[in-house]
Formats: structure tokens, sequence, C-alpha cells
């Protein structure tokens, strides 16, 4: 009889195999929650074993209950994931799908900026995007003003307020056809016409945007105009006149790319020059 019981159970669990979905034996939100606060959380959020499934169904079967009540809170639910699935933008961790949420990141909102030539979009840039409000009218602007920019380029372009207005101030210095590094190096170290004008009076003259920012690096005034005029540029050391003027003295040549880098040399050695 023993034997007969033992070959029954057998056959039903067999049968439950092949005739019952995978997901009558997922987890249920009660197994999940493993307190009395996380389960009164639950009932609050309306973390259900429907919910639970929901997820489970297309593959996030592993959530945590803090990952359960985020997606209820914000709003993540199966139709979203799928949603988003559809546009291939890789494996989203809860985490990638929490943060689209919180910042507005929908399908409609990937559709259009992926209508915008800016190559392949990843779902940091997409958050960024949204943060910093990179968006088709900004990037028309951009291109209006001769900016061809990649995703990195307009996030930086709207941390460092490159508009319209700071364009027109770049064209009272004299310079057009800026590269977007350059845009924002004149921007980051705030080189305006009357930066410009003050370094005309001291002497100095080809008032490029490298080598604009250099002078700023130098920190060029008059005393240090003074203290270089007359030397011999070849015996100046770079490193020691940068650690001082510029108080770096750690990587000092890795903070600038070799257009800066030259600039630096250049402005050194048209001050050792001026008479």
């Amino acid at each position: 009889m023993k034997s007969q019981l033992s070959g029954l159970s057998k056959t039903l669990a067999l049968v439950a195999i092949l005739f019952f979905p995978a997901t009558s034996f997922a987890q249920t939100a009660n197994s999940i929650a493993s307190s009395r606060s996380e389960r009164r959380s639950f009932r609050i959020h309306g973390v259900t074993d429907s919910f639970v499934r929901s997820m489970a169904d297309i593959g996030y079967n592993d959530l945590d209950s803090d990952e359960l009540i985020s997606f209820r809170i914000h709003g993540v639910t199966a139709s979203f994931i799928e949603a988003m699935d559809e546009l291939n933008l890789g494996s989203l961790s809860a985490d990638d799908l929490v943060t689209f949420r919180i910042h507005g990141v929908s399908p409609r909102y990937v559709k259009d900026m992926r209508g915008l030539d800016l190559g392949h979009l990843s779902a940091d840039d997409l958050v960024s995007f949204r943060i910093h409000g990179v968006d088709g009218d900004f990037l028309k602007e951009m291109e209006s003003l001769g900016f061809d920019l990649d995703a990195n380029d307009a996030v930086s372009f709207r941390i460092h307020r490159i508009n319209r207005r700071l364009m027109e101030k770049m064209d009272d210095l004299g310079i057009d056809s800026l590269t977007p590094d350059q845009a924002l190096r004149l921007r980051i170290y705030d080189v305006d016409v009357r930066y410009r004008d003050k370094m005309d009076k001291l002497g100095l003259s080809k008032f490029t945007p490298d080598r604009l920012v250099a002078m700023k690096i130098l920190r060029v005034n008059q005393r240090f105009v003074n203290e270089l005029r007359g030397e011999d540029a070849d015996d100046i050391d770079m490193r020691d006149l940068l650690r001082d003027r510029s108080g770096n003295r750690n990587n000092y040549r890795n903070n600038y790319d070799d257009d800066i880098w030259d600039a630096l040399h250049d402005v050194v050695e048209d001050i050792t020059r001026l008479m």
C-alpha cells in the first residue's frame, strides 16, 4: 500500500509539472515579505500575489520586498516593462526601471530621443537627458548655432548653460566655428570680452579659444608678465610653472589635451618675447 501511494505521489507531481504553468510555483507576496512590517507595506502599496506573478511572468522573478514596493510606488507595471523591452534597451535592472519612472523616461520619450540622430543611447543617457532637460528644441537650437552634439556633449552643454545668448558673447570675442570642447572650455573658464581686452592691454594677442583658456589656466596678469618677460622660454620648467600658477601638483600634464598643452607653451613663449 505504501509503495502504491509513493507511486501515485510521483505521478501527481509529474502531471503538475506537465500541465500547470511555471508561475504556479513562483513566490507569493507572503513568502517574500519576511517581517510583519513588510507584509503591512505590501498591503498598503498593493503588492499582491497577482502583482508578484505578473513580474515573474516577464522575467523579474527574483525581486526582493523593497524592489516590489518601489515598483508599486512608482508605477512600474508589467505593461511598462514590456513596452520598454520592445525598444531593445538591453537588460534593464529594477533600479533602471524605477529611475525611468521617477524621471519620466517613458516609451514615447525614448522613441522621440532616438529620432534625433544621437547614436546609441544607454539607459543612463536617457535619464541624464531628462534630468538636465535635453530635448528636441534644445538640440535644434544647438544645431542652428553650428553644433552637432553627441549624447555626452548635449548633457555637458546643458550643465554649463551653453545657449544662444552665450554664443552671442562668443561672437563678440571675434570667435566663430567653435568645437563643442572649445565652447565648453570657454564657458568653464569664464572667458569673455572683458578678459580678452585685459589680455590685450598686457600686450598679448592671437586670441584663439585654446590660447584664451591657456591664459586663464596660467592666471596671466601684469606681475606674471613682468616675471617672464625677457626670459628664455626653453629654460622654463612648465611643470613648476603650472604647479605654481594653477595649484595643480598632481597629474598636471594629464589634465590638458594636446591642443591646450600646445597653447600653454605658445602663451609662455609669447610672454617671454614681449619687450
